[in-house]
């Protein structure tokens, strides 16, 4: 289920691309508070240049290789570099000391494309310009109507959930899944990492956690109480220290706060079962959950 929301996100994020320009929020999600329309276009058919700061950013990266896969010819330089007044330019990072924290603009005037912002304002900003770009080239280029867009979150908290508890899903699909954060400029992921049904997270001092914890001997068949009992199928995953550190970088790099979610004493029959000798009740049977009631596991060894 998980997977097809994801691909319903990103299908409705190029579904929408298709009539940006005529859209009055240009196609961009969450709505930016302002976006001024004026006369006149930028037109790019082959080739841009980018200034920028910073050359070896995960934004001029992220920029480059959207604008490449678009067919276009990308050169990068320096914000210092001089420029013609015809030349086709995209400039990361420009006045920013005005707007208040992830705050950004973007400036889109004839030959200009100014996206204006510090930090998660910048990024927010390069996400908005990705989605109002044109989907396909009109005439022989794209062309993005001449514009001002002021945007800034109306929350300070804006966060999406995953449980990996019940269901594990490997490193590349929580990528993928942040990817899809950081285009709707949401800024907390909340991982869940331990439940009844499954402990997922490394803790070396503690190995039994993910040896014991870390594995099933079955999943509920169909939406709780289940259709037919338990497929009886071995379901097991964690993640290493390692892979944690890594989603926790690649999230900061867009910006996204990773907050752990770690549940004691409730729901914490994985936990139990990998150290029995914790247990409040140490005489009863303990096992990991194959279904997922909140009241906790209902369904034994």
């Amino acid at each position: 289920m998980m997977r097809n929301l994801l691909l319903t996100a990103l299908a409705a994020f190029f579904a929408l691309s298709v009539s940006a320009q005529t859209d009055a929020n240009m196609g961009i999600i969450p709505a930016p508070v302002s976006v001024v329309k004026n006369a006149g276009e930028f037109r790019l058919d082959k080739n841009i240049l980018i200034l920028t700061a910073d050359r070896s950013s995960i934004m001029t990266s992220m920029l480059r290789e959207f604008l490449e896969a678009k067919g276009v010819t990308v050169k990068v330089s320096s914000l210092k570099t001089p420029t013609t007044a015809s030349k086709k330019v995209i400039i990361l990072g420009l006045e920013a000391d005005t707007l208040a924290k992830e705050a950004y603009k973007i400036i889109v005037k004839d030959n200009r494309v100014r996206l204006i912002g510090a930090q998660a304002g910048l990024f927010y900003a390069l996400q908005s310009f990705m989605q109002l770009f044109p989907s396909e080239r009109i005439g022989g280029a794209y062309s993005i109507s001449n514009l001002e867009i002021t945007d800034y979150p109306r929350f300070s908290y804006r966060g999406l959930h995953l449980d990996v508890g019940r269901h594990f899903f490997p490193l590349s699909f929580i990528k993928k899944y942040i990817d899809v954060m950081a285009t709707y400029k949401l800024n907390n992921f909340h991982w869940h990492l331990t439940e009844d049904q499954g402990w997922r997270i490394e803790i070396k001092k503690y190995p039994k956690l993910t040896e014991v914890g870390g594995s099933r001997n079955g999943t509920i068949i169909g939406v709780y109480p289940g259709t037919g009992g338990t497929d009886n199928e071995v379901y097991k995953g964690y993640y290493t220290q390692a892979e944690a550190r890594e989603i926790v970088a690649y999230a900061a790099a867009r910006y996204i706060n990773v907050i752990p979610e770690i549940e004691l004493p409730g729901h914490g029959s994985a936990a139990i079962a990998a150290y029995p000798e914790l247990s409040a009740f140490p005489e009863r049977d303990t096992f990991i959950g194959k279904d997922w009631p909140w009241s906790g596991p209902k369904t034994g060894k």
